[in-house]
């Protein structure tokens, strides 16, 4: 029989150097955990302390080596390292100065080459064992399958491919008629769920209007409904402060349809204790939500795909899961690199939202403007053709829907109160104040239509129309 011998590559102080690494940067954590796993360290102890990193940073804390402590205390591999004191001296060596990324990359990179070696030395043994049961054809098809589900994989990891048979993918679409529905839905404008459909993983989804159209309060009460009702859900405001967005929102919740508090009101924290039992009770409700914000003042595409992947592994952490990511808006989001101009910009980040609707299995809702061509015409009813500064968004969307309010137009076309006109243009808003009209213009998988719901502008609520 064949003698292998021979040692698997390993490097034990590339492995503490990433350990000590994260914990003299506690923010490379992210970075290291796109390229490495546990399971990738060759020394035991070192897999067990980043597991450990890993739980702490998803639980929102960060890792040093007295939060490590208690993960590792009765460790009998962690007590001979020296406890404590391996996780002082490892994260105050001289090594780590050099990149993390680099090294995360060379412990990756062994454990491939570990794994490559497996697989071979394992063919070597069957190819010596002369077993009659085992044919040299059978062993070089499980040798060729073996070797290229390895290249598979690491192509797959590398590049967000996933790779797998009809037969699979059969499977797990039959699987998924045993589940249950996991689109997101919002509960609370009646009608919306069945015209726009639930936002499903995957699913890219424009909310289109011009400014005054109710933007943000619609993707507010989308938002309050979905998470009230269990869904995870995480608010990028690139707009607004985390205070005025929270202002809004806690109008909303307050909101049952029939009294409230109004957003001025909260606003200018002019409350009496009748509004202060409200705003407290939607409080209560807030603390029990899986509802995260986001306040960015400037936000490229790649660091929203590292702020959605923390998200989803904290969540997650928690017991939660991540299911509709909601960007306010659209075209305040940067490009990764320089770009020609605004509409390669957008398209850059329209496409980028895709991925990370497809990568992290969250449905992504945008809210984007409208360009002015909407307010030449006559009836300023809005077209996918208006969507602003590129057309690349209708391609990448699943759905796009237009926010329109004629009541707002109509306002703005009022005439002198003493002109003869005034009365009728009085009654025409009489007929529309109030409503919103939610227009889907494409929706891929199904179809399009409109439906009507209420616009309650002192409560920066939306709800449906009945």
């Amino acid at each position: 029989m064949a003698t292998l011998d021979f040692s698997l590559p390993n490097n034990i102080e590339a492995e503490a150097c990433v350990l000590g690494g994260i914990m003299v940067a506690p923010n490379m954590i992210d970075v290291v955990r796109d390229i490495i796993k546990p399971s990738d360290f060759w020394d035991k102890l070192h897999e067990r302390i980043f597991a450990a990193m890993c739980d702490l940073s998803d639980n929102g804390k960060t890792p040093s080596p007295v939060t490590l402590r208690p993960y590792l205390a009765d460790d009998p591999d962690f007590k001979k390292a020296g406890g404590s004191a391996y996780l002082v001296s490892i994260s105050s060596s001289p090594s780590i100065m050099i990149g993390i990324k680099e090294i995360a990359e060379q412990v990756a990179e062994l454990s491939k080459r570990r794994t490559l070696i497996g697989a071979m030395a394992d063919m070597i043994r069957r190819a010596d064992t002369h077993s009659a049961e085992d044919s040299v054809s059978s062993i070089m098809e499980d040798a060729d399958c073996s070797l290229s589900n390895i290249l598979d994989s690491q192509l797959s990891e590398s590049a967000g491919i996933k790779q797998v048979s009809a037969a699979t993918a059969f499977d797990e679409m039959i699987a998924a008629y045993d589940e249950p529905d996991n689109g997101v839905r919002c509960h609370v404008i009646d009608g919306l769920d069945d015209v726009l459909g639930p936002i499903r993983p995957h699913h890219l989804v424009i909310a289109a209007g011009r400014p005054g159209m109710g933007k943000t309060a619609f993707a507010l009460s989308y938002a309050n409904g979905a998470a009230k009702a269990g869904h995870g859900v995480l608010f990028v405001s690139l707009e607004m402060s985390r205070m005025e967005l929270m202002q809004r929102a806690t109008s909303d919740m307050a909101y049952n349809g029939r009294v409230g508090v109004p957003y001025s009101m909260i606003r200018d924290g002019k409350l009496n204790t009748e509004d202060m039992r409200r705003v407290m009770s939607a409080g209560r409700v807030f603390r029990e939500m899986p509802f995260n914000i986001i306040d960015a003042g400037s936000l490229t595409i790649g660091r929203l795909n590292m702020i959605v992947r923390r998200w989803k592994r904290r969540m997650a952490a928690r017991g939660q899961s991540l299911d509709l990511v909601i960007i306010d808006y659209l075209q305040l989001m940067r490009a990764d690199g320089r770009t020609s101009g605004a509409t390669e910009t957008v398209s850059q980040v329209s496409m980028g939202l895709k991925a990370i609707a497809k990568t992290y299995n969250v449905g992504v809702m945008a809210l984007a403007q409208l360009n002015r061509e909407v307010e030449k015409r006559a009836d300023k009813k809005p077209m996918l053709s208006d969507l602003r500064d590129s057309g690349q968004i209708e391609q990448d969307a699943d759905a796009v829907m237009f926010l329109y309010r004629e009541e707002y137009y109509l306002r703005q076309g009022m005439t002198d109160p003493d002109s003869t006109e005034y009365q009728k243009m009085e009654q025409a808003l009489d007929m529309v104040r109030g409503e919103i009209d939610f227009i889907v213009a494409k929706r891929r998988n199904g179809e399009t239509g409109n439906v009507k719901g209420r616009f309650h502008g002192a409560f920066q609520a939306v709800r449906g129309a009945a």
